[in-house]
């Protein structure tokens, strides 16, 4: 069960990674004339207000895949955790292909990343 708490290192990675791109696209933003103080709290309002339902099913489907994948059996981990990666990935891939939202992009590879740091801390934390 200690492996559920590592999922903070996903969290925390995938909300700075989304965080730091919508900062840097608001402020490049040729119509709106923000400031860096602006561009951080318009960019925190986006990612925690507008994102308030990603952030929910994200947390939930991370506790669930891994009670199903990860929790009961630890043998070939790395594949486990790809695995979760790319269920979790798969409509954010979708949504980047159609509509062109690159932040999705952004949140699809800081959660690989995660995923990959992840591992090599419940490795070396003896959690496996």
């Amino acid at each position: 069960m200690k492996i559920i708490l590592t999922n903070w290192i996903n969290l925390l990675g995938v909300f700075g990674s989304v965080f730091l791109f919508a900062v840097v696209l608001t402020l490049t933003q040729a119509n709106l004339s923000y400031n860096i103080f602006i561009a951080i709290i318009v960019a925190l309002f986006s990612v925690i207000a507008y994102g308030m339902m990603f952030w929910a099913l994200f947390i939930v489907s991370l506790v669930l895949l891994d009670l199903i994948l990860i929790v009961p059996k630890r043998k070939n981990l790395k594949i486990r955790l790809v695995i979760e990666w790319l269920i979790i990935s798969s409509p954010f891939i979708y949504w980047t292909i159609k509509y062109h939202e690159w932040i999705f992009a952004v949140g699809i590879v800081s959660f690989f990343i995660t995923q990959l740091l992840r591992e090599k801390h419940i490795l070396k934390k003896g959690l496996e």
